[in-house]
């Protein structure tokens, strides 16, 4: 898609003429969400600012308004580039939670998004519609299930059964799998029903987009295009990787091929609790989201329909809805696989810096069949060029971990795999005290953890550490064997990440990293 040249709410940034030399990256430790804020220069000449989203799982004003004040002093109150990469709550909460921050005192540049943002596009609006209706069938299920389970009747009637209070646990966390998934994509009203989109993504649409004096431009991205030739950002190219275009790319979850994905806790450590509500969830996807067709349907009269109405748990109607982590699943994968992911390259040096949002496996398998229009730097031992999406994550040097940690978050061969640069650094939003409890069994994803320390030698930066375990049987502090892992790298790579890092301190808001053009 051509970028439209519209104006800006604040004056394009000025050319030095001179390479950008470094980025500084900071992440804000938000919980388990994405807020980073990038600014770019050239020796000590600021050139160049971008933010890229603002959510987490969950947190008040008050909790979102320090980290925001604290980026908005940081950005000077303005901001080249905004990327919201995807409509989840841990990627825009913090838009709708500070509203009258962001929309006040505060300008900016252009807002980019993914293609799947659009309004008004024939082929957005279809999907949009879609998802919509299924983001409603989710809700109306979450919250009918949550009714059901907790009722005296039906407590009464799983402890009656053979291991009923088993049962009883396994579907009240169930339920309780199946509400998170529904309040992590989807603003609910009074009555925990589907309300429309999430509100911190119209605010960015209708407030920032559309305020001040000149209304910034959205540009719309989508995969194969190059962002290049800005003010600014003299000697960096962006490319953008996803979200790819074709139905079956963005409904990929992870690969059936072995070895292209990772593991999941599950399989990793047999009795994770979660692990076994989320294999109940994946029953075999459907096209409709009934179980089957109307023409099935036994007349009301019939004598053996009353077999299945007269307890609840036998309902075809509550057994449709034990069956709805199915949907859930889809629309979050489908979302996820939304997400703009963009490799910044800083050209003279071939260094790259990659922020994939919470692209899921197809996504990552997508990035590969791009027609780019130029081939890789590097050869494979054939000779044969590489192709440019291999070549790129090859030259990756900063990573910023997709989907917190999670299994399905990181390809394996076609993505963590590729990343061979001696000075990989990686940024992994993840924290205890701001998720819900639910994915603390999947997040962190031990395989991928293990990958990630080995090739970055201990380079591996997470929002917070406090209660994650780098083994299945949490003997071993994360935070412990990140630092054993460092204390094994040279005196020359020590000494050079000790300088480029910022660690947090007691309380601080964020974690920084410089990175090197």
């Amino acid at each position: 898609m051509a970028k439209k040249k519209t104006p800006s709410q604040k004056p394009a940034p000025k050319s030095t003429g001179k390479s950008v030399t470094h980025a500084d990256v900071r992440m804000y430790r938000i919980g388990t969400g994405d807020c980073f804020a990038i600014k770019f220069f050239s020796g000590d000449t600021e050139t160049f600012t971008m933010m890229i989203d603002c959510g987490a799982w969950s947190g008040d004003k008050a909790f979102f308004e320090r980290h925001v004040q604290d980026l908005k002093t940081y950005l000077n109150n303005k901001v080249d580039v905004l990327v919201v990469t995807h409509e989840h709550k841990d990627h825009v909460l913090g838009f709708e939670r500070c509203a009258d921050l962001f929309t006040k005192s505060f300008t900016v540049g252009k807002i980019w998004m993914s293609w799947a943002e659009k309004d008004g596009d024939d082929v957005v609006e279809e999907w949009k519609k879609d998802i919509g209706q299924k983001k409603k069938a989710l809700a109306a299920a979450a919250q009918k299930l949550s009714a059901a389970v907790h009722t005296p009747g039906f407590e009464a009637e799983m402890r009656s059964l053979h291991r009923g209070q088993e049962r009883l646990t396994a579907h009240k966390r169930f339920s309780a799998v199946l509400k998170d998934f529904a309040d992590l994509q989807m603003s609910l009203d009074n009555n925990g029903l589907y309300a429309g989109p999430l509100a911190g993504m119209k605010i960015v649409k209708e407030k920032i987009a559309k305020g001040g004096n000149g209304a910034p431009t959205i540009a719309y991205w989508a995969p194969g295009q190059i962002i290049e030739n800005i003010a600014g950002l003299e000697g960096v190219r962006i490319y953008v990787l996803g979200p790819p275009q074709n139905k079956t790319s963005i409904a990929r979850e992870d690969s059936s091929d072995e070895g292209e994905t990772y593991d999941h806790n599950k399989d990793l450590a047999k009795d994770n609790a979660f692990a076994a509500a989320v294999n109940a969830l994946g029953a075999a996807s459907t096209a409709s989201l009934l179980p089957f067709d109307v023409s099935h349907e036994a007349p009301s009269d019939d004598p053996i329909r009353a077999t299945y109405t007269s307890s609840s748990w036998r309902n075809i109607d509550y057994d449709w809805l034990l069956n709805a982590g199915s949907l859930a699943l889809r629309i979050n994968t489908g979302l996820n696989n939304l997400s703009l992911a963009l490799a910044i390259e800083f050209e003279k040096s071939g260094r790259v810096m990659l922020f994939p949002g919470d692209a899921e496996y197809g996504s990552w398998a997508s990035w590969h069949d791009i027609k780019w229009k130029e081939k890789g730097h590097g050869k494979h031992d054939d000779g044969t060029p590489k192709h440019l999406t291999e070549d790129l994550l090859n030259r990756t040097v900063f990573y910023k971990v997709a989907h917190h940690l999670s299994h399905n978050g990181t390809a394996k061969r076609r993505g963590l795999e590729m990343m061979t640069h001696d000075d990989l650094a990686a940024m992994a939003t993840l924290d205890y005290g701001v998720i819900s409890g639910t994915w603390k069994s999947t997040m962190p994803n031990r395989a991928i953890l293990a990958d990630l320390l080995t090739q970055t030698r201990g380079r591996l930066m997470v929002s917070r550490d406090d209660g994650l375990f780098f083994d299945a049987k949490q003997k071993v502090p994360l935070a412990d064997k990140i630092a054993s892992t460092r204390a094994e790298m040279s005196t020359a790579v020590g000494k050079a990440f000790k300088k480029a890092h910022q660690p947090p301190k007691k309380n601080d808001l964020f974690i920084a990293l410089r990175v090197l053009a």
